[in-house]
């Protein structure tokens, strides 16, 4: 994993994880999932905007913040997010649990590139691997306890 996601430059450290997404995205499930943003759509076109603009924010937060807590060798908590992203909505359209479901289930294709979600999932990783060095905290190993970067002062 070190030799993996450690290179020194963003575009291939992107240019991994994101095939990483993509490869965990494949394997969709058959099942139901339950929908998790309600019954409804929005009433209007700019609730419905701000609604997803909220969801992605609050996304982007988390790759930050995991980004910032803690770094395992080169792999920063905050890649898990966007990772989750994906298998969350490699399941959703293999399942067709969306609000408002397409009229058929999407095969596996490459017609999915015909849709934004793998789109906003790849703004989702550039972000996580730009602020892959941002981390306060890094262990070489999950299971040693994280040691302080040099240089930061004690809060």
């Amino acid at each position: 994993m070190n030799d993996l996601f450690g290179n020194e430059k963003v575009i291939i450290r992107f240019i991994r994880l994101y095939t990483l997404g993509l490869i965990l995205f494949l394997f969709r499930g058959s099942g139901m999932l339950p929908r998790l943003a309600g019954d409804t759509s929005a009433d209007t076109l700019f609730r419905e905007f701000i609604q997803i603009f909220l969801i992605n924010t609050l996304g982007f937060t988390l790759i930050l913040g995991g980004n910032y807590i803690l770094r395992v060798k080169n792999f920063s908590f905050g890649y898990l997010v966007p990772l989750a992203w994906m298998i969350k909505y490699g399941l959703t359209l293999g399942t067709n649990s969306f609000l408002i479901p397409m009229e058929e289930t999407m095969a596996p294709s490459l017609a999915v590139f015909g849709r934004a979600g793998l789109y906003e999932m790849m703004a989702a990783v550039l972000f996580a691997v730009a602020t892959n060095t941002i981390s306060i905290n890094k262990s070489e190993t999950l299971f040693l306890p994280p040691k302080k970067f040099p240089g930061l002062s004690e809060a």
